[in-house]
């Protein structure tokens, strides 16, 4: 996992001293209790029906102390906070798992906070420093979307093949740009096939996208053929239209591409996508 998302209200979203950073205790009421690591963390957390949150600092950064005096002193985030969360703090400077988690998420810039599930998907982020009004808001944000991975990474357990949760959770992942994570999530959906007509589209409309990026153009038009294959579907068919026509002029296949976009149009005048496509059109003339 690589890519990341900023949990903030535009894209939406310690009682320890430094000797004490990292380690996992029980240090009162007014007390955040942090894990010693990410993997117990994460085992507690699905013991506890919880998400995990892992505060990323390193010793230089002064806004991360500053989270430590003021934010994770508050008494209303230690109370939130062991309600819904495992807190674990990760040195990004630290041991080599720790390097390799704050890598495998980008971590760039400092304090950062990132939430996750106990399978270890991530969930949401916080960058920079919040004071506690700001943190319980954005928290806020983190536990519902946490809830519903939390939610279909438990049927997942029990039966793998369910479309549902397999497209609820692929479909978050994508959202949040993990496309690594939701690849392998929406292929399985794909081969499970049995939600509803739109989200299965969707399915191979994000797998088309996914593939795009990922390998080639070629293979990302046969997914976007197979999702239009299906039943007409009002909504999703003029997007995977509007894709398929830009993936047939990135092959060199123009006059293709103006007969897929001419159909939209047609088909679909009123559709948000339509304007696009009128766009695209007129510059291929």
């Amino acid at each position: 996992m690589r890519r990341r998302t900023l949990l903030s209200p535009a894209v939406a979203l310690m009682a320890l001293t430094l000797l004490g950073l990292g380690t996992a205790s029980s240090l009162g009421a007014d007390s955040i209790r942090w894990e010693k690591d990410f993997r117990s963390a994460k085992a507690r957390a699905r013991s506890e029906g919880k998400i995990v949150m892992v505060d990323f600092w390193a010793s230089w950064c002064t806004f991360c102390e500053k989270l430590d005096q003021t934010t994770y002193k508050d008494a209303a985030v230690v109370t939130r906070l062991a309600k819904t969360t495992v807190a674990v703090k990760v040195n990004t400077e630290g041991r080599r798992e720790e390097l390799e988690l704050s890598d495998e998420h980008g971590v760039e810039g400092l304090p950062t906070i990132g939430f996750f599930t106990s399978e270890g998907r991530a969930v949401a982020r916080i960058e920079g420093y919040v004071n506690a009004a700001a943190f319980l808001k954005l928290l806020n944000t983190a536990e519902i979307e946490g809830a519903d991975m939390l939610g279909w990474e438990k049927i997942l357990r029990t039966d793998p093949q369910n479309f549902g949760a397999l497209y609820g959770l692929g479909a978050k992942m994508y959202e949040l740009n993990y496309h690594d994570d939701a690849r392998p999530l929406l292929e399985r959906a794909r081969r499970a096939d049995g939600g509803p007509l739109r989200q299965r589209k969707r399915v191979r409309m994000m797998l088309a996208r996914i593939i795009e990026s990922q390998s080639s153009f070629t293979d990302s038009e046969t997914m976007l053929r197979e999702g239009l294959a299906l039943p007409p579907e009002a909504d999703t068919d003029p997007r995977l239209q509007f894709l398929l026509s830009r993936c047939l002029t990135q092959l060199g296949r123009g006059a293709e591409a103006r007969v897929v976009l001419t159909k939209l149009i047609a088909d679909y005048p009123r559709h948000p996508v339509t304007a696009s496509a009128k766009k695209s059109l007129e510059a291929m003339k």
